[in-house]
């Protein structure tokens, strides 16, 4: 693995959504209407899966995310029919098909792995990580044996930073990091997703979520704390809610643009579109891992590394 403090000298891309990437070698239902929400193509079309990270390479991305964020023991074994050591063995091969798009492509460019490790709320498939409900109503010893398993196999796998992305709740981000530390030389980033401007989903303030961890013995193993799947208009008022100092930043807005109901797609024309001036502010307020997450494509992840090599020096 490349020294993960590389991420302090300069601003990082990482890649945009796996549903968007993907689209242009299979059909949407089969990822987007599947509750493994695109995890079962691990299973069912891995090249699929291969050439959608090969794009995002080309792309210019730095950080490739692994095709877990839906992925669980759990989830496997009920809508693929998997055991547990299948379903296990499953999440550690997205590693493997993310090494395989690497060595394919032969970028120039460096290009590390990211496991993905999405929150309890997305395997209930009702939006609960958008709100995080189900924290409260749910035993923290349920979530840690629910999650413990899919970050073992990632981190069997040599994931090079694992990626706790979408978490709704400073208690799942607990959890987490207690497990986290059960592997102590293993790097990770943190990212929240929030409600407004200055809460997680669950309630919290984004602020107080970041001096717990970044301030705790976490931080030694922490490379970014962040916020992904939002509006990128909550970016700004997010970061420069922080007060504790000297934090890296990571954030992966969605894409943007209004759903349209009655045609069944993504109305465009009204898309924010991320400038220079807007990735050099951010940059000033600390962010050093920046990409896309829902409605981001390769294109998109391609005008984002134009930005950045952009950058004011």
């Amino acid at each position: 693995m490349q020294d993960s403090t590389a991420v302090n000298t300069k601003m990082v891309l990482l890649d945009g959504s796996f549903v968007s990437g993907i689209l242009p070698y299979t059909d949407y239902d089969t990822v987007a209407k599947h509750p493994l929400w695109g995890s079962n193509l691990l299973f069912t079309d891995e090249e699929a899966v291969v050439n959608g990270h090969k794009d995002y390479i080309k792309a210019g991305a730095e950080f490739l995310t692994t095709n877990t964020y839906q992925a669980s023991i759990e989830g496997f074994q009920k809508y693929l029919d998997l055991n547990f050591d299948q379903s296990f063995q499953l999440i550690k091969k997205s590693v493997a098909i993310c090494r395989r798009a690497i060595m394919e492509e032969n970028s120039e460019r460096t290009v590390q792995i990211m496991g993905s490790v999405g929150p309890y709320g997305a395997s209930l498939c009702d939006g609960s990580e958008y709100n995080g409900n189900y924290i409260g109503k749910i035993d923290l010893k349920v979530l840690y044996d629910w999650h413990k398993p899919r970050i073992q196999a990632l981190v069997e796998a040599g994931v090079d930073v694992l990626l706790f992305e979408t978490i709704p709740s400073v208690d799942e981000a607990d959890v987490l990091l207690n497990i986290l530390s059960e592997f102590p030389n293993q790097k990770a980033c943190l990212s929240f997703s929030c409600k407004d401007s200055i809460h997680l989903s669950h309630g919290e303030t984004f602020a107080s979520a970041v001096e717990k961890f970044w301030s705790s013995d976490s931080k030694k193993q922490l490379i970014a704390i962040g916020v992904n799947c939002m509006d990128t208009k909550l970016i700004t008022p997010l970061l420069t809610s922080v007060k504790t100092e000297n934090v890296d930043f990571i954030a992966y807005p969605n894409g943007g643009g209004v759903w349209d109901a009655v045609k069944k797609c993504w109305d465009n024309t009204q898309k924010y579109q991320i400038s220079v001036d807007d990735l050099n502010l951010w940059r000033k307020k600390g962010l050093k891992i920046f990409g896309g997450c829902c409605n981001t494509d390769a294109t998109e992840i391609s005008r984002f590394r134009n930005l950045i090599d952009n950058l004011p020096s």
